[in-house]
């Protein structure tokens, strides 16, 4: 290993608690009791499981369209589309991703076979999985896939198992208690974060759904009950602060509170956190329905964001969520979205993107200026998305502003954040101003300062890069730009911008040369698009580097 590496590992292991490091190991050393012929052994001595009361709520309808292709043997997640028969005729295609064979797990395409009416192949899809996996396995038994699994036999084991064979019922049942039972002792607790909230939501629907499950429910309860204050920041933000993930914990929180409340139980806890994480979650949807696309986030579906909003009794979205580190400027036709906050909770950074001060723009409704997004977790272009230059913001010498490396780990990474708002909520200018010292390794630091008009026809912008001597750094402002908007320069300091329904705006430069480049964009997980970027080469003067720029229309 290199002395660079060394000290990249040194800097991310620096965060890690060392109860996280114990548990992995622990994790590892189980592993080879469970792979062993003993696990299997221990499992067929119980006696047969009685049925479970089917509890999980279905607050959130599944895609008719998707399940009607799975029913004829389309398998497509992930931007993956494999045509695999019923039952699938393996569940690892040779170029699936991990993230698609994950998914395939989840088991929450029930919900989609369900929209489409297909109990019968669903039940064939299922029944092939009791038969390969239903002892235990390294990937299928995970525990992440393993909750999502748990959680949506709970919710759509009814309707599935309707007219089903009893030796089909029977092994279902038998199972899912197992498995219930696995994860009590194989929570997530080494990553923390939603992983370890869907975990809960496992071990609650199955202590609900079994009497001798109780003791793990009520053990996850208590759990949760410490884990919510954690993870929900004050202004509502999970402490991931990815715009995909707010939406998956609002998801989670509404179904174990629909649970808790048919079961009669005390809602005070979560009716809050509820509230403030939905509130925060249509703080990140656009117009257009979908969510910006901030720390591993795509665009998400726009019906089912809507739904989770609603059902959250989420209030307006504010100016600004403080604790999570984001700002929202909105007049008239022009919405803009800036990123001033910390990569995330220092144990697990992992959905982290060195994105500071990068902000995403809508006009009359159209995304704009945007980040390219995150396209997949295991990919050579991983590390490529989670770099600054994917964002638009600034870039120095080429480096990333957090040290982002491997599929999920940060070594160096900002310690002084800062994001202040000024101006009136409602009406005049509105001013955003934040500050990171991510470059404090290169001697720099940037400022960025946003002015939105008062009627929102002009977006004002100051980037300042502060060195500790005069050099030859090189400066360069990243402006990404949707695949629908089209971009031509007409000088080194102007360029024209038209929208996809023929609106245009303008932008223009001081203090630096605007160049036009290549980009790409990722709405969804697998899907990405060409795209353009604008970028500012700036110009030091001494030892500091200041470019002027407003986009207006």
């Amino acid at each position: 290993m290199a002395f660079d590496e060394i000290g990249r590992l040194a800097r991310t292991l620096w965060h890690v608690p060392p109860h996280a490091l114990a548990w992995r190991v622990w994790a590892r050393i189980k592993r080879v009791f469970y792979m062993s012929p003993f696990y299997g052994l221990a499992a067929l001595q119980g006696e047969d499981t009685v049925a479970p009361v089917w509890v999980g709520p279905d607050l959130v309808p599944g895609d008719a369209g998707k399940g009607a292709a799975m029913a004829k043997g389309t398998f497509a997640f992930a931007g993956e589309a494999f045509e695999l028969g019923i039952p699938p005729r393996t569940w690892t295609p040779a170029k699936a991703s991990a993230l698609w064979q994950f998914t395939m797990h989840y088991h929450e395409w029930l919900a989609d076979m369900r929209a489409a009416g297909a109990r019968e192949e669903a039940q064939r899809v299922v029944e092939d999985w009791l038969v390969r996996f239903g002892h235990y396995h390294p990937v299928a038994w995970h525990p992440y896939p393993l909750s999502l699994r748990v959680a949506a036999w709970l919710t759509h084991g009814g309707w599935l198992l309707e007219g089903a064979p009893d030796d089909t019922r029977k092994a279902f049942y038998e199972v899912l208690h197992r498995q219930a039972v696995y994860l009590a002792g194989n929570c997530e607790y080494d990553l923390g974060g939603n992983h370890l909230l869907k975990n809960l939501k496992a071990l609650i629907y199955a202590g609900f759904a079994w009497d001798d499950l109780r003791p793990l429910r009520e053990k996850a309860l208590a759990t949760l009950l410490r884990e919510v204050p954690k993870q929900i920041l004050p202004d509502g933000g999970h402490y991931e602060r990815s715009s995909l993930y707010q939406a998956q914990v609002v998801r989670d929180l509404l179904d174990i509170r629909a649970l808790l409340r048919k079961a009669g139980g005390n809602m005070t806890p979560l009716d809050a956190a509820v509230r403030r994480a939905g509130t925060a979650l249509a703080f990140f949807r656009y117009p257009d329905g979908g969510l910006g696309l901030w720390n591993d986030a795509d665009e998400g579906r726009a019906e089912e964001i809507t739904q989770l909003i609603r059902l959250s009794g989420a209030e307006e979205p504010p100016v600004m969520l403080p604790e999570s580190g984001y700002a929202r400027l909105a007049r008239g036709p022009m919405l803009v979205l800036m990123d001033g906050g910390r990569v995330g909770p220092d144990e697990n950074p992992g959905h982290a993107h060195a994105d500071m001060l990068a902000f995403e723009m809508v006009w009359h409704g159209a995304r704009v200026i945007v980040n390219q997004g995150t396209f997949a977790y295991q990919h050579r272009l991983r590390n490529a998305f989670r770099g600054t230059s994917a964002h638009s913001t600034v870039s120095v010498d080429g480096k990333d502003s957090a040290e982002v490396w491997a599929a999920f780990r940060v070594g160096r990474r900002p310690r002084n954040v800062d994001l202040r708002v000024q101006g009136d909520a409602k009406a005049g200018d509105i001013v955003v101003e934040g500050h990171h010292d991510g470059y404090r390794h290169l001697g720099a630091r940037h400022r960025r300062k946003l002015v939105m008009a008062a009627d929102g026809s002009r977006l004002r912008g100051e980037d300042e890069v502060n060195f500790p001597r005069a050099g030859k750094n090189r400066v360069m402002a990243h402006f990404h730009l949707h695949p629908d908007v089209q971009v031509r320069l007409l000088s080194e300091s102007e360029a024209k911008l038209t929208l996809g329904d023929g609106k245009v705006l303008t932008v223009s430069v001081d203090g630096g040369r605007l160049d036009v480049r290549d980009s790409r964009y990722a709405p969804q997980f697998g899907v990405m698009k060409a795209a353009k970027q604008l970028v500012i080469h700036g110009r030091l003067k001494g030892h500091t580097c200041r470019m002027d720029w407003q986009i207006f229309g």
